[in-house]
């Protein structure tokens, strides 16, 4: 194998996403390739960005924005459609160019991009790669960069969580403009919004975000969608022959993820008892008297 060269194992696509295996060796290219990466991107990559190693991740999000939810009277929160799937590589490499990525680390991206596209489509990112969230945090820098200009201009906030993203202004004009401002990237990005996943209007109504129901001056909730994907892998688990203590496990592990990083934060009325109520009913089970 010749240096800096990565080997596919498989390719199979799941969930819409594709996935992917390495062989030893690229694996361990692709280890050392995330830490390079990480360094020479560290400069260039925004600080809004909070998905990155350091920024804060999901809980920190969700407490910035909760902060960001008391300070503006209007929100608009976005999801872009099939982000990893939408990624062109030109306007990656393009990127990295930019962002002064040597050229060995830019060759090995090239492949990690370009060996899975099987179809020859130019574009996509797979999903769960070593160095795909520092990628993904790269495609929408353009984005991060215009909002920051806004930021100092007409005052709005901005944070975003990969390709979740919210938009915060004191007005409706405000909120407008850095729409408007966000399209216009957004096209040159060949990128578009998820038609459903987006909401436009008075913070004070309350938006989903990062799996949690933020409004402003009121403890955090989990959101619809949280909750439909919890009773979901509940009732997979109850399909798959999962007992009461097994049930109880996942019910607490939730419970337990839901509060992490946000004591106080979270209003859960019951607690984990009032979830394990609620799972046993609509699964349609019989009731402990107390938990297994």
């Amino acid at each position: 194998m010749q240096p800096n060269h990565l080997e596919l194992v498989n390719v199979w696509q799941a969930d819409s996403h594709t996935f992917v295996r390495w062989n030893g060796a690229s694996q361990a290219l692709l280890h050392q390739a995330k830490i390079d990466l990480k360094i020479q991107l560290s400069h260039y990559l925004n600080s809004r960005c909070t998905h990155i190693e350091g920024q804060g991740g999901v809980k920190g999000s969700v407490r910035s924005i909760q902060v960001m939810s008391e300070r503006y009277a209007f929100v608009a929160r976005f999801d872009i459609k099939s982000y990893y799937q939408s990624m062109h590589h030109h306007i990656m490499m393009q990127q990295l160019e930019v962002a002064q990525v040597c050229d060995l680390q830019r060759l090995l991206i090239h492949q990690y991009l370009t060996l899975p596209d099987k179809r020859n489509s130019g574009k996509g990112l797979v999903a769960s790669g070593a160095i795909s969230p520092l990628l993904g945090a790269l495609y929408l820098t353009p984005l991060d960069q215009e909002m920051a200009k806004l930021e100092a201009v007409l005052g709005i906030g901005y944070r975003r969580f990969m390709d979740d993203f919210v938009i915060f202004a004191s007005t409706r004009h405000k909120l407008r403009t850095a729409i408007r401002k966000m399209y216009a990237v957004l096209e040159l990005l060949h990128l578009s919004v998820h038609p459903d996943k987006r909401y436009i209007g008075k913070t004070i109504k309350g938006f989903d975000f990062l799996g949690y129901r933020i409004r402003p001056y009121r403890r955090l909730r989990p959101s619809t969608t949280s909750l439909y994907r919890f009773l979901q892998r509940a009732r997979r688990l109850h399909e798959q022959g999962a007992d009461h203590k097994r049930l109880w496990q996942y019910v607490n592990r939730w419970y337990i993820w839901l509060r992490g990083g946000l004591v106080g934060q979270v209003s859960m009325h019951g607690g984990v008892t009032r979830l394990w109520v609620y799972i046993l009913k609509q699964l349609k089970l019989s009731r402990y008297p107390t938990k297994p």
